[in-house]
């Protein structure tokens, strides 16, 4: 008798939250505003998440009381490149705007909840606080299991 062993894909499925953020705030000053009135901690990490040439700040919480994590990441960098024309304007600078997830341009931060427990109440909490930080246009919940880069997010 021959036994077959087969390989599951959910291993790799992580539970999460994710609320989508629209502020034209500063990385840090939204960081400070979302401590304040979400109540977290979090902090800016040493290392930036590389993509090429491209560094997107990230701040997170590891809050060990409620064994919950916490990462915020800004959705958009822009960066100056030089344009290589001739002629009257030879030393063009371009700014050239990249995305940390290019399906939801009009977000301006992601803000990542990974807790084991009592997702949707902390949730709510959250959207409900960062809705009333001023310089807040709007926060929302996203499903996503909607985006197709999710992969971005489980490795932040």
């Amino acid at each position: 008798m021959v036994t077959t062993h087969r390989i599951s894909t959910d291993w790799d499925e992580d539970s999460f939250k994710l609320i989508a953020l629209h502020c034209n705030l500063s990385d840090y000053a939204m960081a400070y505003h979302v401590n304040k009135a979400a109540h977290l901690k979090l902090k800016r990490r040493r290392e930036d998440l590389k993509d090429e040439s491209i560094c997107f700040p990230i701040f997170e919480w590891e809050d060990s009381i409620s064994d919950c994590h916490w990462t915020l990441v800004q959705n958009l960098v822009k960066k100056e490149e030089a344009k290589a024309d001739e002629g009257l304007f030879a030393d063009n600078v371009a700014i050239r705007s990249h995305y940390f997830m290019e399906e939801r341009k009009e977000v301006d931060y992601f803000l990542k909840i990974e807790a084991e427990q009592e997702q949707e109440k902390l949730l709510e909490h959250t959207v409900t606080a960062c809705n009333a930080i001023p310089m807040v246009i709007t926060a929302y919940k996203i499903d996503a299991e909607e985006l197709t880069a999710k992969q971005n997010l489980i490795f932040l």
